[in-house]
């Protein structure tokens, strides 16, 4: 299948890397606004192939071709996801999307709605949440009971350039919570019913410096406490955040967001266990998508997490514990 990269920022060197080493795909097109940016991807991936600002100036251009395109991969900034998702969708091409599918729950779902309408695969990125070091990480803790389990996850990143996180109403919230979110619904199977959330910014230049906080409650009795956001360098965390899950019999199990799992005993017992796998990343991920592209496994669409960002955003604006939507569907 032919496909067009839309988003030539940061991430898209990951993503076109494992592209063009799928045989089933070829890129045919690069797609931003700032084409310094775009012939930097290109030059570094090493594409001959045509640059355009826009996915609206590419279409016409390509659409008549002997490789006309089937497939957009959006890595726009966050809160053009939607509208660039669906202007691809509306084209009648498949769309594999960076995280967040969109910035609102009802965004999200009409998107979905749309792809189910038209036939087309709309697959979004869950690097995090899927990642195997957290999976295992998770399988350490189920291993040591049931729940209702109290975790606490601090996910601190430093971002010298603020990018598109200025524009961001909630940058912390909807930038860096929304993995915790993905990631959260593989620790707790029960449903998330409320959260409570605050962000407020920090005295930075950049107009994207922010702590936010967020307590989800599950069905189940489970609690995650969230902490996170952008701020100087002193702070900074793994990008997968530290995680401490306390269990009701009083273990503990701890990630340090890297390689070591450290349980924690009643009596006071410390063992540390050292993960076999290193992080997976992106690329094992964009291989399910593309997998998904011919007849594979039906991929995330990214409905669960939205729904607690939602919620969260929600719950900030009102300063006030806020309902999670039980069915985002």
């Amino acid at each position: 299948m032919n496909v067009i990269v839309l988003g030539c920022g940061l991430i898209a060197g990951r993503w076109v890397r494992a592209l063009v080493a799928d045989a089933r795909l070829t890129v045919i097109a690069l797609v931003d606004p700032d084409p310094a940016a775009a012939r930097r991807i290109a030059q570094r991936c090493g594409l001959n192939v045509p640059l355009f600002p826009t996915l609206e100036a590419a279409v016409p251009q390509l659409t008549h071709t002997d490789a006309a395109p089937q497939v957009v991969v959006n890595l726009a900034p966050a809160d053009l996801h939607a509208a660039t998702t669906r202007a691809a969708l509306e084209y009648g091409y498949h769309v594999l999307t960076e995280k967040p599918l969109a910035l609102t729950l009802k965004e999200a779902e009409r998107l979905v709605s749309l792809a189910r309408r038209r036939t087309l695969v709309l697959s979004v990125m869950s690097n995090r949440g899927l990642d195997s070091r957290f999976l295992s990480y998770c399988q350490a803790a189920h291993a040591l009971g049931s729940g209702p389990y109290v975790a606490t996850v601090e996910m601190l990143v430093h971002l010298p350039s603020p990018g598109f996180r200025s524009r961001l109403t909630y940058p912390a919230l909807q930038d860096l919570a929304v993995h915790a979110f993905d990631q959260a619904q593989h620790l707790v199977t029960a449903r998330a019913q409320t959260i409570a959330c605050f962000e407020t910014p920090l005295p930075r230049p950049g107009g994207h410096c922010s702590i936010a906080t967020a307590h989800v409650r599950f069905a189940d009795g489970s609690l995650l406490a969230f902490r996170g956001g952008f701020s100087g360098p002193g702070m900074r965390t793994p990008a997968d955040g530290t995680w401490r899950i306390d269990l009701p019999d009083g273990h503990t199990c701890c990630w340090d967001g890297q390689q070591t799992v450290t349980t924690i005993r009643p009596c006071g017992q410390t063992t540390a266990a050292e993960l076999t796998r290193a992080s997976d990343g992106h690329a094992p991920r964009i291989t399910q998508m593309i997998d998904a592209l011919y007849g594979g496994p039906p991929p995330p669409d990214g409905l669960a997490p939205l729904a607690l960002l939602d919620a969260a955003v929600r719950s900030a604006q009102n300063s006030a514990p806020t309902d999670i939507r039980q069915d985002p569907r």
